[in-house]
């Protein structure tokens, strides 16, 4: 199931369910076929449904298989005339570093027999602040000192369940889904902080967290190896890859991350492949971000997450 967070026109904030109604994917305002239908109450919000847990997505399914037997208008939408927001409400983020394998071997320039090998036996990373988050279709402006502004496009993983270091189940249950993040990055700032050890303000600038549009629930990825995801500006493919060159996996790093304490909403990166701009040959600033370009992130299955940079 593919799960929208939007808003119609000025209104407050709407649930929405993507489905191919009427020709097309479109979204169903799950508030509004719930009232036409009457009956049992369904979640009205994305942290509604989350918090829920299975009777919640159990009644959201009943409640889509009814809409899409009569495809009123009334209670449908055009994902095109939309305003969109962040797939959950924006929280801090934690991002995965150089957890592809060859990513990790394009920024290391090291040796290909070790590419997949982890720089350690655990994940790393850092944090993405919450008012960095940004929501599909958004403007995102480039700082007027970064000239060195870079995209990766990654899958993040949101978190349906708490979990903390004492729990002894299967991590990989308490992901609810997925959506597509674009990491955007000024590397000037980056790699003057990663000179101290430290990595913060490059990545932090207001706007550098594109999220969305869609989280596609985890029920509907039998296999997250087999995600394949993907990166464009002005329609050149930038990045290409699929999550068996991940180092650590999903269920590992919610593992990991678990000792902070996790709840739900909580969102987890998975780092990106290969192809980012820095590590372009022998001259990285043709290939850095501008104003005037699109960016287009992309999840097979998931959806496409458009930024522009102004």
């Amino acid at each position: 199931m593919k799960i929208a967070r939007y808003q119609s026109a000025a209104g407050p904030e709407r649930l929405g369910i993507v489905s191919s109604l009427l020709g097309r994917e479109l979204l169903v305002d799950v508030a509004k076929a719930a009232a036409a239908r009457g009956g049992a109450a369904t979640a009205e919000s994305v942290m509604g449904l989350i918090e829920g847990g299975a009777p919640a997505m159990e009644a959201l399914r009943e409640l889509l298989t009814w809409a899409a037997q009569r495809q009123d208008p009334r209670w449908i939408d055009d994902p095109d005339h939309v305003q969109w927001l962040t797939p959950v409400p924006p929280r801090s983020t934690i991002c995965a570093g150089r957890n592809f394998g060859r990513h990790k071997l394009e920024s290391s320039k090291g040796n290909p027999a070790t590419a997949s090998e982890p720089h350690s036996d655990f994940p790393t990373g850092f944090i993405k602040l919450a008012r960095t988050l940004v929501p599909h279709r958004s403007q995102v402006k480039r700082p007027a000192d970064v000239l060195d502004f870079d995209y990766e496009v990654e899958i993040v993983l949101v978190l349906g369940k708490a979990i903390d270091a004492s729990c002894n189940g299967d991590p990989a249950a308490a992901i609810f889904g997925y959506t597509v993040f674009n990491d955007l990055s000024a590397r000037e700032w980056q790699l003057r902080k990663m000179q101290n050890g430290m990595i913060m303000l490059g990545k932090n600038f207001p706007g550098f967290g594109p999220l969305g549009p869609y989280i596609l629930t985890a029920d509907d990825v039998p296999d997250p190896k087999g995600l394949t995801l993907w990166l464009k500006v002005n329609s050149e493919l930038r990045q290409h890859s699929d999550c068996r060159d991940l180092i650590f996996g999903f269920d590992e790093m919610v593992a990991f991350w678990s000792r902070v304490g996790l709840i739900p909403g909580d969102m987890i990166s998975t780092g990106t492949p290969e192809g980012v701009a820095l590590h372009h040959k022998p001259d990285p600033r043709p290939w850095y971000l501008k104003p005037g370009d699109r960016v287009e992130a992309g999840v097979d299955g998931i959806g496409v997450l458009e930024t522009f940079i102004v």
